[in-house]
């Protein structure tokens, strides 16, 4: 004879064997759970192809309570090695890094940090995206910025360009700006041009001038030119050389009645000269070498 109890709820006698089934599902849940996450861990290991040392060095960095700046060149030199040779495919697919890259994102030591933030670019994690933004707009260090910026660029964040102009057009002390901006021109095309246009009128001069050069980068485009063309009457002679640089980029031709009057200009010589060679018109080269030939 089946034991039974009784439903708590209303009395009801409920047979054992319905308990069983019950107790028999969740087990059987629970076991497809694990099962999956078993399942899970394997093809994430699998599909981890980065070389031991730096699986090792990733873990020791997320232990290790003294990791300091050496520490963290150590292992940015191993990624510079093993990106040249295309050593580190499906990193966020590794263990070492979805095990320890929030716990190292989020560590007070600046150093884990920086850590977290080449690493993120590196595997191209857009999971810290929104709070890579936040970052860059803090008080954080100029080698933590350079990181974080880095890490949005290489994820091609599209949504960060106004705020990584705003920060590359400030020149900040330590940041190395140069080579971010060239990064940045070719990070995304499309929201670059659209920040440039955004901030091409601004009344802050860097950010003017900034806009000006990156769009310059681009295909030829009479907008920007016409733009230039007015920079070029209203702005002062030291701002001028910035939008004759611009010109030049853009081998904008006719450029002998622009500028002639500019050429005796003595900080303005040498982009006069670069821009005349640039263009596509005879008389501009021409010009060109008559004026090389003044100057020396």
């Amino acid at each position: 004879m089946l034991a039974a109890a009784t439903d708590g709820k209303h009395g009801n006698v409920v047979p054992n064997f319905k308990r069983n089934e019950k107790n028999r599902q969740l087990m059987n849940k629970f076991s497809l759970s694990i099962l999956l996450i078993f399942i899970i861990n394997i093809s994430y290991g699998q599909e981890c192809q980065i070389p031991n040392l730096l699986d090792k060095e990733i873990i020791e960095a997320s232990n290790n309570e003294k990791f300091v700046e050496e520490d963290f060149y150590r292992i940015n030199n191993l990624l510079f090695e093993y990106q040249a040779k295309d050593s580190l495919k499906n990193l966020n697919k590794c263990s070492s890094y979805f095990k320890n890259i929030e716990k190292l994102f989020n560590s007070e030591t600046t150093e884990k940090r920086v850590l977290a933030y080449r690493l993120i670019g590196v595997a191209n994690d857009s999971t810290f995206n929104n709070e890579l933004i936040n970052r860059i707009n803090s008080n954080e260090s100029s080698l933590l910025k350079t990181w974080s910026t880095t890490a949005l660029m290489a994820n091609n964040c599209g949504k960060a360009s106004d705020d990584l102009f705003v920060l590359f057009s400030s020149f900040p002390k330590g940041l190395p700006v140069d080579i971010l901006i060239n990064m940045y021109i070719k990070y995304d095309t499309n929201a670059v041009k659209k920040t440039c246009w955004k901030f091409i009128d601004s009344d802050n001069k860097s950010q003017q001038i900034l806009a000006i050069q990156c769009l310059a980068n681009f295909e030829k485009d009479e907008k920007l030119q016409a733009k230039l063309i007015e920079f070029l009457n209203s702005w002062d002679n030291n701002s001028k050389g910035w939008v004759i640089s611009s010109i030049s980029m853009q081998k904008m031709e006719n450029l002998k009645p622009i500028l002639e009057k500019y050429s005796e200009v003595e900080n303005l010589k040498d982009v006069i000269i670069r821009a005349l060679e640039n263009s596509p018109t005879k008389t501009d080269n021409k010009f060109a070498k008559q004026l090389q030939k003044k100057k020396n």
